[in-house]
């Protein structure tokens, strides 16, 4: 597995660690390697001459060809299957040792856990960890009627023998028997806690296909959705908001599908056309709101909509292109008649304060804000 190969990649290379620089050579290498015989040769790529052209500076680069988004070049892929060989044939002599290695690290962890319940209304979700196992188990137990109190950081999931049986909703260990990857990049329950949408990447390159499943029969609901990030969200209970990616893998676009609906018919809710920024998608802690966040380097703006009309996605702060750091570091989202508290460093830097962090208003139903005051950072 992949955590074996890390360790022996290390392994191979703590030798020289302790070796200065000027000191390296070949034979001190061969000194060095587990192997009694000379070292194999690695493979070599081919050159093919690509002539790239931009503002008038030419420059050649000869292994452009080894660029394939497509993942499916015959000459790309016959050339790795080569680079993984000898670095198995290179990495031979450290097996007995990674293994006795990999063993000691895995059991000095409890396999055989689960994560922290998170309780919703109705039920609590966690994830369950199988001794042997690589994957998780996603989890879930009824809140039992009995517990009469709102959902809080301070619940105490029941297990014995008296509390309410455990349902696995998705067993990660069963769904990559047959692939070579397997990553779930999300997993979202649906409001009514009836429905579970979860993001499955099966190659490696992080584009998800979403699956919708009923959250006691793990029957599907929907068809997938193939091509997706991993930004997925709940806009109520019959519709999904998610985010895809333009040719260059840029998070460019926010969508809402409609559960039952063709996938021609969903409504694109936002499209950054400037390359460079690339979308986020996070839900509320109440789970009444999402916020769509637009980013570069230097500047942040984030658009928020209402699950209860997921079709109105709006501007809660506006992007301002400016030196500094602009971005929005919390805020919190009342009713039509409560003000928006946040800080922001854009309001320091309207407001002539550097360096501290500033305070402000915003009233929702006006837009209206007032500068409040501002604490030293230090």
């Amino acid at each position: 597995m992949l955590r074996k190969q890390c360790i022996g990649a290390l392994l191979c290379l703590l030798p020289l660690l302790c070796i200065p620089s000027s000191e390296v050579s070949m034979a001190t290498i061969n000194s060095q390697s587990p192997f009694s015989s000379p070292l194999p040769s690695p493979p070599v790529a081919k050159k093919v001459e690509h002539v790239m052209e931009m503002f008038g500076d030419v420059r050649v680069d000869n292994y452009y060809w080894l660029r394939d988004d497509s993942r499916s070049n015959p000459d790309i892929i016959s050339y790795l299957q080569l680079e993984n060989a000898y670095t198995e044939s290179i990495m031979s002599g450290t097996k007995k040792f990674e293994d006795e290695l990999f063993d000691e690290i895995k059991g000095r962890m409890k396999e055989d856990d689960i994560s922290a319940p998170l309780r919703g209304e109705q039920y609590y979700y966690y994830k369950r960890y199988l001794e042997g196992k690589e994957y998780v188990q996603y989890c879930r137990r009824l809140v039992p009627t009995s517990t009469h109190t709102p959902p809080s950081v301070y619940d105490t999931m029941p297990t014995g023998p008296d509390a309410p049986p455990e349902h696995v909703i998705l067993d990660e260990n069963v769904k990559a028997q047959h692939h070579s990857f397997y990553s779930i990049g999300a997993f979202k329950v649906s409001p009514n806690d009836k429905l579970v949408a979860y993001a499955e990447d099966i190659k490696g390159d992080e584009i998800y296909t979403v699956y919708v499943i009923d959250a006691e029969t793990r029957a599907a609901v929907d068809r997938p959705l193939a091509g997706l990030t991993s930004y997925l969200e709940w806009g109520g209970d019959g519709a999904l908001v998610y985010i895809t990616m333009d040719e260059t893998l840029r998070p460019d676009k926010v969508w809402l599908h409609k559960l039952g609906n063709d996938r021609s018919s969903d409504i694109c809710l936002y499209h950054e056309k400037d390359d460079i920024f690339s979308l986020d998608l996070e839900d509320s802690e109440s789970k009444k709101f999402l916020f769509v966040g637009s980013e570069s380097k230097i500047t942040r703006s984030i658009f928020y909509l209402d699950v209860a009309k997921p079709e109105e996605l709006r501007v809660l702060t506006p992007r301002v292109v400016e030196k500094g750091n602009n971005d929005l570091r919390g805020f919190v989202i009342a009713d039509e008649t409560m003000p928006i508290y946040g800080y922001n460093d854009q309001a320091c830097h309207q407001n002539h304060t550097y360096g501290v962090s500033c305070f402000f208003v915003q009233y929702k139903n006006s837009g209206h804000a007032a500068f409040l005051g501002a604490s030293c950072s230090a």
